[in-house]
């Protein structure tokens, strides 16, 4: 199951950078540059401020309830204006050369046709982990032995599918195309892979830009990277268009921060970033009562990352995640999975936190009952009360 695979990706990463940010210290953070180029500023994402949301990582629609589509067109009605969709590389290119782009498109159609501007995000690297095609990716996962990032053969293939994927995105009113998601747990640890992806990164840049100069190109980190201005973050923020970042205000504990922190908190990563445009992938409020948060928590966290939002006008777009809560028998999956051998390095506390956090980040429940953060979304949707843009 894709969502559940990039779920546990991501809660394992998600704990090891809140570990990071306890040990970092109070070291001054390095100048980084950023890119010039037209798409830097994201010219096809036309309104100044643009709430997104997402199925957890998936854009199939038809998945939903009746009851739920009709959430969802209320909130498009009052003004949501994006979504986040996304997608492996190995799912647009099964075999060398064979492409498999209707499901895409099709999913792209739809989201255009309910008034939705996606950013997709092809997710080369996820974490921890590359997502490859055959002939690239180790049986295992990762890069096939003998192989780097940054080969030319590599690069090329790539080149190859993106000048299949550019029109297509382009016709469909997609804004930015992310090439990585969270790839700073992995790569800060690693030079060589870093380098690596950078050149790929930049080789991207150059092959969308080459046909599309005002699509940006896009790679995702934890918000971890941004305050901490990793080795990962100095490393591509020159080579991207723009470094999209996921904020949860989650501390190494794992149990929720305060509603008196949150701003704080949601400030510090803002500053770190700098100069904009910024570009929040995930911005998430969970609300299991094991984190020490409840729907009620997540209310209060919401309103205050709006009333934020509203005041910092170099943010051009955020993304609440998720839309819905996992249903029980994925949840039972994640539970499985957190207590087994995947993440069994992980303690018995964190691992119920970590799996309650997966099946608890919606504003609408499992059930389709929209949870007290949902009349926040919807009205943020139709424009954030004191917004300075």
């Amino acid at each position: 199951m894709r969502t559940l695979t990039l779920s546990l990706a991501t809660a394992s990463l998600l704990f090891s950078g809140c570990l990071l940010l306890a040990e970092e210290g109070g070291e001054a953070p390095p100048t980084v540059g950023t890119p010039t180029t037209e798409a830097s500023t994201l010219p096809l994402l036309t309104d100044p401020f643009t709430l997104g949301t997402t199925l957890y990582a998936s854009a199939d629609l038809s998945s939903l309830t009746p009851a739920v589509r009709g959430l969802l067109q209320q909130a498009i009605q009052a003004g949501l204006g994006g979504f986040t969709y996304y997608v492996d590389w190995a799912d647009l290119e099964p075999q060398p050369g064979q492409y498999t782009l209707d499901e895409l498109t099709e999913r792209l159609d739809t989201l255009q046709a309910l008034g939705l501007r996606p950013f997709v995000n092809l997710t080369v690297g996820d974490s921890e982990t590359y997502n490859l095609p055959d002939g690239l990716a180790a049986p295992e996962g990762g890069l096939a032995d003998g192989l780097s990032l940054d080969d030319d053969e590599v690069v090329e293939r790539f080149g190859r599918l993106l000048d299949r994927l550019v029109p297509i995105l382009l016709e469909r009113g997609v804004f930015a195309l992310g090439v990585g998601n969270e790839v700073d747990g992995y790569l800060d640890d690693n030079r060589r892979e870093r380098n690596a992806y950078t050149r790929f990164v930049e080789a991207a840049r150059d092959r969308v830009h080459a046909q599309a100069p005002e699509l940006a190109v896009a790679v995702s980190l934890t918000g971890g990277a941004v305050r901490g201005r990793t080795p990962t973050y100095r490393a591509l923020r020159p080579v991207a268009d723009i470094i999209p970042f996921n904020y949860a205000p989650i501390p190494p504990d794992f149990i929720v921060l305060d509603l008196d922190d949150v701003q704080e908190d949601f400030q510090e990563v803002i500053e770190a970033y700098g100069e904009g445009p910024i570009f929040i992938q995930e911005l998430t409020c969970p609300s299991p009562a094991s984190m020490g948060a409840s729907e009620a928590w997540q209310q209060g966290c919401f309103e205050i990352l709006y009333a934020e939002l509203a005041v910092t006008p170099q943010v051009r777009y955020a993304s609440v995640f998720t839309l819905q809560d996992f249903e029980e028998a994925t949840c039972d999956l994640v539970r499985d999975a957190l207590f087994g051998d995947e993440l069994d390095e992980l303690p018995r506390e964190i691992a119920q936190r970590l799996a309650d956090y997966l099946c608890f980040l919606g504003i609408v429940g499992p059930d389709g009952t929209p949870k007290p953060a949902w009349d926040l979304f919807v009205d943020a949707a139709g424009g954030l009360p004191g917004d300075t843009r």
